[in-house]
């Protein structure tokens, strides 16, 4: 049998030691039986030490064969090579810089997925199997009111949020070992800060490989904000229900009158143009509907920065003198007060005009007869502003958070006897919006308004 070098250092290293201490003893012990005895025990002894060098080389060997399924292959048996223990240690050592590296691998890798994580707009929860948590990204932290992520490592998912949506998706996902969703409503408890309030929950099960197969380790649920996106949503459906409204009430009644008009007996002459001015008043409106929802989307869907410099005074100047004969009509006074200076923005010319004459037009329709419609023009503070102050009706504080809103109407009755389209002021806002600017109202039922759009003044 074939007996490695290891075998054979110990073997004969333990027989040499062995027999050099026998006969040792054995030149002090008397006659032929000291001798003879002293032989024996060498002997056995000699055993004893083979069989204690073969059990420890191949104990070596096993060592040296586990050890090489951990990383490179171990260095050969050849001659010259040594023995196992020497092998061993030349695996050792030529590992020792790859398992260095490859930890300080790991390191960064870790790193990066930790900077990806933080970086994302999206919530990231991650549990292991004992329900704690595994990782929290700083987004999620700051929507479920946790004060940093490291705080919340290790701690119990339950403890996390309120939100039961969020355990109990990780634990489905972790026990089924499939993908699971949730839309939920964040809870806020009295005093605390606003901000995000509906999202939508994707979690899925983490897996690892096994010889016998996956193991579920825990489970990951990515988070998104959809509040919103499901404003927008509402804010559309509204528009097309309003859309759909204000175009379907000027059409039955043309349909009504023109039908009246065929399907009659024949109509007398007063009656007869009585219908047809009601048709043309009703077409007139579906027009200006049409027009006004068609100003709105260029508007709205403008992408390019104004860069012309506008004279504010001569744009106001035009629209006074557009609605002069309308404020005439109804025995109005409109008075305009200009700085003498240029009042200088940069805009879009047309739209501007259009929020301009929407808001002088409005104070002409709902001011009384006799009254007065003052427009004041000034740069104040890098900001170009115009106020427009009527003495009307009035609005009441409820409706002044929403008066700027899509076919938002204080009183509905009135605003279609005016043919207005509920969709003035609203441009008035996109306008002031598109340019950099803001607009905001001051009234009080029963003493007039003042609208003031400002714009950033032009360098």
């Amino acid at each position: 049998m074939i007996r490695s070098p290891l075998f054979w250092r110990l073997f004969l290293g333990g027989i040499a030691l062995l027999t050099s201490g026998f006969l040792l003893g054995g030149a002090v012990a008397s006659g032929r039986v000291g001798a003879v005895l002293v032989w024996t025990v060498a002997l056995l002894a000699g055993v004893g030490v083979g069989l204690a060098a073969g059990s420890l080389a191949k104990r070596a060997r096993r060592l040296l064969a586990r050890a090489s399924t951990l990383g490179s292959p171990a260095p050969p048996g050849e001659a010259g090579s040594g023995d196992e223990l020497a092998r061993l240690e030349v695996f050792l050592a030529e590992n020792e810089a790859r398992f260095v590296e490859q930890v300080e691998q790991l390191k960064a890798e870790r790193n990066r997925l930790t900077a990806v994580l933080g970086g994302m707009v999206e919530g990231v929860v991650a549990i292991d199997r004992d329900r704690r948590v595994l990782h929290l990204n700083a987004v999620a932290a700051n929507w479920f009111g946790r004060p940093g992520p490291d705080l919340a490592v290790g701690r119990p998912i339950y403890e996390l949020s309120r939100q039961p949506e969020i355990s109990g998706a990780l634990i489905e996902a972790m026990e089924k070992r499939a993908q699971v969703s949730r839309t939920f409503g964040l809870v806020r408890l009295a005093g605390e800060d606003g901000g995000p309030d509906r999202f939508e929950l994707n979690a899925s099960p983490l897996l690892s490989s096994r010889r016998d197969g996956e193991l579920v380790e825990g489970a990951v649920a990515v988070i998104h904000d959809i509040t919103e996106l499901e404003r927008l949503e509402s804010v559309r459906r509204d528009f097309v229900s309003n859309v759909s409204h204000e175009l379907k009430t000027p059409l039955t009644a043309i349909r009504g009158y023109v039908e009246t008009l065929l399907d009659a007996d024949p109509i007398d002459g007063p009656t007869r143009g009585r219908f047809l001015r009601k048709i043309r008043r009703q077409s007139n409106r579906l027009g200006a509907l049409v027009s006004d929802l068609l100003i709105l989307s260029r508007i709205e869907s403008s992408t390019e920065p104004p860069e012309k410099v506008l004279d504010l005074r001569s744009a106001a100047g035009e629209v006074l003198n557009l609605l002069g004969p309308a404020s005439e009509e109804r025995g109005l006074e409109l008075v305009a007060e200009f700085p003498d200076e240029a009042v200088e923005v940069l805009g879009e010319e047309e739209a501007i005009r259009q929020a301009l004459s929407n808001l002088v037009d409005n104070a002409v329709k709902y001011s009384s007869a006799g009254g007065r419609v003052l427009v004041r023009l000034r740069a104040q503070n890098g900001r170009a502003v115009l106020e427009v102050e009527d003495e009307g009706p009035g609005i009441a504080s409820e409706h002044l958070e929403r008066i700027f809103e899509r076919f938002y109407r204080v009183d509905r009755a009135r605003s279609r006897e005016l043919g207005g389209t509920g969709l003035g002021l609203a441009i008035v806002k996109n306008v002031a919006r598109r340019h950099g600017g803001g607009v905001e109202v001051e009234s009080e039922r029963g003493r007039g308004s003042t609208f003031r759009l400002w714009l950033p003044a032009a360098e």
